[in-house]
């Protein structure tokens, strides 16, 4: 091989095409390009039917309201106070939980 200054620009061409086949790696028959893929596990689907469920739920219960209005406007309505402070306590433990 000439090591030395060329003029000739298919040598220039020919030298630029062999180390390029030198660079690149040999094909095996395997493809190129492997592609990474996610299944989530049974676990993470569950959740996420969770939610979608959750999602699907009003967060204000219309017909518990409106019945509530209507005991509230007729004077009918009379809340329990045990179920009221069992449900106080009840909030408070739940927070002392977390």
């Amino acid at each position: 091989m000439k090591v030395g200054p060329t003029n000739n620009r298919t040598d220039i061409v020919r030298l630029y095409e062999i180390q390029q086949k030198k660079r690149q790696p040999e094909k095996t028959g395997k493809p190129d390009r492997v592609t990474d893929s996610f299944e989530p596990s049974t676990a993470i689907q569950e959740l996420q039917e969770l939610q979608k469920r959750l999602q699907a739920i009003p967060d204000v219960r219309e017909d518990l309201v409106a019945k509530l209005r209507q005991e509230i406007e007729a004077g009918t309505y009379k809340p329990d106070p045990q179920k009221i402070a069992a449900g106080i306590i009840e909030e408070l433990r739940l927070d002392r939980r977390s």
